[in-house]
């Protein structure tokens, strides 16, 4: 899948710039998307002179704002053409409560609202090329998570780890969801593994002493843990395959919650509401 467009969010460290870097490397055109320009300008920097492609592109965007994202979709479909791939990498979690300006709990903006928002916002281009992808980081956390539909911006009180969990379930039902509803566009999901990421940013000291012990337990690279994002936005392999979670690019059973319908209507409703009312 050499000289395609591949959009990636979070494209500046961790996970996304690993992935960023070998799909560069493979020729392919990538927008990366990431909050800190200085970021953005040493990734480009550094995938360059790694891959000596310099077919890349910087967006800037704090995507736990939906009027960023809808900002940010304009700007990336002024830019290309066509989009081959999404992959949906960004994601965040806070150790403190934290509503955005927009009046979201923050965790679950940055975390569904974004995927949400993104894929839903660039459809048309991606169904407009063929064989496109929409690739959707989830995690394993999700395992045990059950959404309150009722607290869903901390209103009745706040969770980091819970609020992460849910997140990610979320993701996966919405990976789900979407797959039954699209025949141009293919749609998974993944679980990178436990990598020691800036996932708590500055906020996440807690979560990221939780990420450390995981990484340490399940010896995750970041190497290693962009894999499935890399073979599911590159691989042939993968070309007709759809509505799949995947872990060390082979597809693997989601927990049972995720598998509800129900819920994933009520998840693809919620954040539709949302997505009208601050756009």
């Amino acid at each position: 899948m050499g000289n395609k467009t591949i959009i990636i969010t979070g494209a500046t460290d961790g996970i996304g710039l690993e992935a960023a870097t070998k799909i560069a490397a493979l020729g392919n055109q990538v927008g990366l998307v990431g909050r800190n320009p200085e970021k953005g300008i040493k990734a480009m920097e550094s995938i360059s002179s790694l891959t000596g492609n310099d077919k890349l592109n910087f967006f800037q965007a704090d995507l736990s704002l939906i009027s960023e994202i809808n900002k940010l979709s304009v700007e990336i479909e002024n830019k290309y053409s066509k989009v081959d791939v999404l992959l949906n990498n960004a994601g965040g979690a806070n150790k403190n409560k934290i509503i955005t300006s927009e009046g979201l709990e923050q965790t679950f903006a940055t975390n569904q609202m974004n995927y949400f928002t993104l894929t839903t916002n660039l459809m048309d281009i991606l169904s407009a090329s063929k064989g496109s992808r929409v690739v959707n980081v989830a995690s394993n956390a999700h395992i045990g998570a059950s959404i309150n539909f009722d607290n869903i911006n901390a209103e009745k009180g706040y969770s980091f780890w819970k609020a992460y969990c849910i997140s990610k379930l979320m993701n996966i039902m919405f990976t789900y969801r979407l797959a039954e509803m699209q025949d141009k566009v293919t749609i998974n999901a993944l679980h990178p593994g436990f990598v020691d990421t800036n996932i708590g940013g500055n906020e996440g000291s807690v979560i990221k002493r939780i990420v450390k012990f995981g990484s340490k337990l399940f010896a995750r690279t970041v190497e290693n843990g962009a894999d499935s994002s890399i073979y599911l936005s590159t691989s042939d392999e993968v070309e007709n395959i759809s509505g799949k979670y995947f872990f060390k690019c082979k597809p693997i059973k989601s927990s049972k919650a995720s598998y509800d319908k129900n819920q994933w209507n009520k998840v693809w409703s919620l954040c539709e509401s949302y997505k009208e009312q601050l756009s």
